[in-house]
């Protein structure tokens, strides 16, 4: 089964914020044509946006994905969260939408999410499940997160991104939230609790990451690594650095070994930044609770436009 994973990070570009319940959001048009079946091997096309089109902030496209693909932009899942079956078909869509002025990106995710019901009929649950991850744990030394003051801080006003961490572009000492210039990341934010950066880090190693550090308050977090975080990891062994050597680059498991060599990034893996910056420590374990989502129901063709 061919599945179309070509969405980037969903940036907040252009949005605005809105809040109430987000059940009944729709978009203001939305378009589903069905591709024709294809023969033969071909490339995925790359045609498509992350979520609304960065020219033009209001539309949302997506040219070539799959039904798995939509799901998990809807409901912003990393890999081991989905597990994608046969019942979802291999049919391909061109999905165009239209979204009403304001709308914050959990207000898109909310919109994709009815329109999946809606169209496709999709029922869903969640379970928790035990797989392997990380602990998040205070190092040695113990914890070098600054706790917040009740004040703002001297940064600029984060957009919500994806999981309440803002996002931007352009040099990393101008925004808040998670940005990759060249070879190196920088995430900067203020007032998050222990389990908001565990989240973060589970986003950028694609696995889970669970917060055992018992650390009850809330920190400005200014973190700075080099290289690909999925891949910094080299090997399930312990010390600075270590990590599970089959994730590579946010995709299936069973990549093995393919994170970058000593020299070949400038700075610190994420493992030994968050070591060496924060005082913490991401310890390997093959007993970490995820929350894994399930396709109870979907159609494989979309009701008429």
């Amino acid at each position: 089964m061919r599945i179309a994973m070509v969405f980037a990070a969903l940036l907040a570009v252009g949005f605005g914020q809105t809040t109430g319940d987000r059940s009944k959001l729709e978009f203001d048009v939305a378009s589903i044509r069905v591709n024709a079946p294809r023969v033969g091997f071909h490339f995925p096309s790359n045609s498509n946006s992350a979520g609304p089109d960065l020219t033009n902030p209001g539309l949302f496209r997506c040219t070539d994905c799959t039904l798995a693909t939509l799901i998990k932009k809807a409901f912003d899942l990393q890999n081991y969260q989905f597990s994608v079956n046969s019942s979802l078909g291999n049919n391909t869509f061109e999905v165009m939408a239209k979204l009403p002025a304001g709308a914050s990106p959990q207000d898109f995710r909310a919109m994709l999410q009815n329109l999946l019901k809606d169209r496709f009929g999709l029922t869903y649950h969640y379970k928790d499940k035990t797989i392997r991850g990380y602990h998040l744990v205070v190092a040695k030394n113990g914890s070098k997160l600054k706790e917040s003051k009740e004040s703002a801080g001297s940064l600029p006003a984060a957009s919500n991104g994806q999981h309440g961490f803002g996002q931007g572009q352009g040099q990393a000492h101008a925004h808040k939230g998670l940005v990759a210039f060249g070879g190196s990341s920088t995430f900067r934010g203020d007032h998050k609790t222990a389990g908001e950066l565990a989240q973060l880090l589970s986003d950028q190693l694609s696995l889970p990451v669970e917060d055992q550090t018992k650390l009850p308050g809330k920190y400005d977090v200014v973190l700075n690594w080099a290289g690909n975080a999925s891949q910094s990891g080299g090997n399930h062994a312990e010390g600075g650095g270590a990590g599970h050597g089959d994730h590579g680059g946010g995709g299936p498991a069973g990549a093995g070994g393919l994170g970058p060599k000593r020299g070949e990034e400038s700075g610190p893996t994420l493992f030994e930044a968050v070591q060496s910056q924060l005082g913490l420590k991401l310890v390997p374990s093959d007993q970490t609770v995820a929350q894994v989502f399930v396709v109870d129901h979907a159609k494989q063709l979309p009701t008429a436009n």
